[in-house]
């Protein structure tokens, strides 16, 4: 192709995206706005499961600490069993 045909190419895309390119958007506008409404709602689902987890990692830093600041006591330092659990509810 030469010269000649390639602009006559350009300028033929020119105006078939001119005419097209407003009913191409107007169809796929609502497919977009889908797309990003439901971006939005998992990035909200995994920043609330994130402040979850932070929550928790934040309670169990508290709760180490606080055993750390307590005078030890022997053997009785150790964590709770599900049998010492037993025997202090009855």
């Amino acid at each position: 192709m030469g010269g000649v045909g390639t602009f006559s190419l350009g300028v033929a895309a020119a105006l078939v995206a001119q005419t097209l390119g407003p009913a191409i958007a107007r169809r796929t506008r609502p497919l977009a706005r889908r797309i990003i409404k439901q971006a939005i709602i998992v990035s909200d689902g995994a920043r609330m499961r994130a402040d979850s987890a932070r929550e928790d990692l934040e309670d169990l830093i508290a709760e180490a600490r606080e055993e750390a600041r307590r005078p030890r006591s022997g053997a009785h330092d150790a964590a709770p069993t599900e049998a010492s659990d037993e025997r202090a509810r009855t």
